[in-house]
């Protein structure tokens, strides 16, 4: 919009602000308090709209786009329930570092008490989303908005990437105008610079030289090598310097597993022995993608040798940072340098190491095998069976999604880790409900690959109500629901700590039927011979598909 636009109201401003910011795809679900939005989107055919049918969802499939792409995944709900309801997916985005913009309605600004959608606090949700954002706003003014997003779409990827929440209060709970009903003309949508924070040339060179000098340098990538797109720069870098490479449970597919420097992950209840064997021989640990003091690291520095460099991945360096060996700066630009001035180096020995890597994942990978020797036949079908199927089922480039729980468990021992989407998961939030609508984004991104999701049955009715929306975008990922009538992972916590289990089992539906009433294809397996022959059929239906496994719990082998 120029100086001379014609007026328009504040669901067109908005609608131009996503234009201007490139905006392919939105998803959401309408609500009375953001129709104005969708009289704007009617006008802009070049972005995608995701209609949903559950709130949670739509900040679920943004935070996927925002992961997959490292562009922002864009929401929009309503206000009040349609906030609320989406605040997991928020919290999961803010724990994942994944760009999110989030755009609901809101009350009026001066909105009576219990106002529709609303409660006391006209500023409620606003507030609400303040602690799971890293910015949280509530417009007041019409001619604020293109400032609004431009800054919102600017402080969602600067630094460590997060979610961000905007909402347009409607003029009155009844009035189709969100802030006023006159329209108004506004100049030029100006976007805003991503701000980077780019690692000295004196940081490099001292960080270079202390790892040369090294005899056993490990590196630790975290999460933000892998939403930065630094991947190709890490394992240069661990090839140059034969160090090994760890990593937290969340960035696993950070390396391809099979990668001779490829050394597990870790997590302070079963880490990899690779990754055990590594730290107990390092002298130097170098991390970078992960933040100061959280979970991740305060274990690390427990296990840690007495010399440890931090890059980390966050906006800036603040408290939790000392002034010795600890720094901010972005992975992808501190990798870049790194590489740069280590090519040409090289660090002599490392092939003992590589030995005994490789010796300890043979190992490791034949006591899972024979873990689960004697069930494989076993009717229900044994979960480890289902996981180990499919990992000698599908491509090597396949997208595997899995939800939170039994078969999250089974996957971190099964599942071939070739590329960076080859196990998803939630994440520190660890919410149920992320494989399903993970799985219809990255299907929808990644339409030539097999996109396979594995979940609980109580995991998958979380989010069944979007199985229809997969079938009615073409998002063929193929669903492998764990139905065993229980949330089973509560089942053997609570048999470990208190000798049995109390209130976790459910009544299932059948899946398969569920899948073919929404248009897509339905298996039922209830014999350990019909998996194999199912993910077949499943994968070559062009369909989204869901395969209805009867199991029950068993535990996890033993790291």
């Amino acid at each position: 919009m120029g100086g001379d636009s014609p007026q328009v109201h504040a669901g067109q401003i908005v609608v131009d602000a996503l234009v201007r910011e490139n905006v392919e795809k939105m998803f959401c679900v309408p609500g009375s308090h953001v129709l104005q939005f969708y009289d704007g989107l009617r006008d802009a055919p070049s972005i995608n709209l995701i209609t949903c049918k559950m709130e949670p969802n739509v900040s679920l499939m943004a935070d996927a786009y925002g992961r997959l792409t490292g562009k922002p995944g864009v929401c929009l709900l309503t206000a009040g329930p349609g906030v609320a309801n989406s605040v997991a997916g928020l919290a999961q985005a803010y724990g994942a570092a994944s760009p999110v913009v989030h755009l609901t309605g809101g009350i009026p600004l001066k909105a009576t008490r219990e106002a529709f959608h609303g409660v006391d606090n006209p500023s409620f949700t606003q507030e609400m989303c303040r602690n799971v954002t890293k910015w949280s706003a509530r417009i007041e003014r019409i001619e604020d908005i293109p400032a609004t997003m431009a800054k919102a779409f600017r402080i969602c990827q600067s630094g460590r990437p997060g979610p961000v929440h905007v909402e347009f209060p409607r003029l009155s709970d009844y009035e189709p105008h969100i802030l006023q009903s006159e329209p108004v003309s506004l100049p030029a949508y100006r976007t805003e610079g991503v701000e980077v924070i780019e690692p000295s040339g004196e940081d490099i060179e001292q960080i270079a030289l202390r790892l040369l000098s090294a005899k056993a340098p490990v590196i630790c990538a975290g999460k933000g090598v892998m939403r930065k797109r630094g991947i190709k720069e890490l394992v240069e870098i661990a090839e140059i310097l034969s160090a090994p490479v760890v990593y937290p449970q969340d960035s696993m597919g950070i390396i391809p597993d099979d990668h001779p420097l490829a050394a597990g992950h870790f997590i302070a209840t079963r880490s990899d022995p690779r990754f055990d064997y590594v730290m107990g021989g390092a002298d130097l640990l170098l991390s970078v993608g992960v933040r100061a003091s959280t979970a991740e690291t305060v274990f690390l520095k427990g296990r840690a040798p007495g010399e440890s460099i931090l890059v980390g991945f966050d906006d800036a360096e603040d408290e939790n940072y000392s002034r010795k060996d600890e720094i901010v700066a972005d992975p992808k630009l501190f990798l870049a340098a790194l590489l740069e001035r280590l090519k040409g180096e090289s660090r002599p020995g490392g092939e003992e190491v590589k030995k005994e890597i490789a010796r300890i994942r043979t190992e490791f990978r034949e006591s899972v095998r024979t873990f689960i020797d004697g069930g494989r036949g076993d009717v229900p079908v044994h979960p480890g069976f289902i996981v180990e199927t499919i990992a000698k089922t599908i491509a090597p480039d396949a997208v595997v999604v899995s939800d939170v729980g039994n078969c999250q468990m089974w996957g971190r021992y099964y599942l071939p880790l070739t590329n960076p989407e080859s196990f998803l998961q939630s994440g520190v939030w660890n919410a149920m409900s992320f494989c399903l609508p993970t799985a219809i984004v990255a299907k929808l991104e990644n339409p030539g690959r097999q996109v396979v999701g594995i979940s609980g049955d109580g995991a998958f009715l979380m989010t069944i109500g979007d199985f229809v929306t997969a079938c009615e975008y073409g998002a063929n990922a193929v669903f492998v629901v764990f139905n065993d009538g229980a949330f089973s992972q509560m089942v053997g916590q609570q048999e470990r700590l208190y000798g049995e289990a109390y209130g976790c089992e459910f009544k299932s539906p059948d899946f398969a039927e569920i899948a073919g009433a929404c248009g897509g294809l339905g298996i039922r397996v209830e014999e350990p011979g019909q998996l194999a022959p199912a993910l077949e059929r499943a994968l070559a239906a062009g369909l989204p598909a869901i395969i209805d496994v009867a199991t029950t719990y068993r535990p996890t082998p033993p790291y």
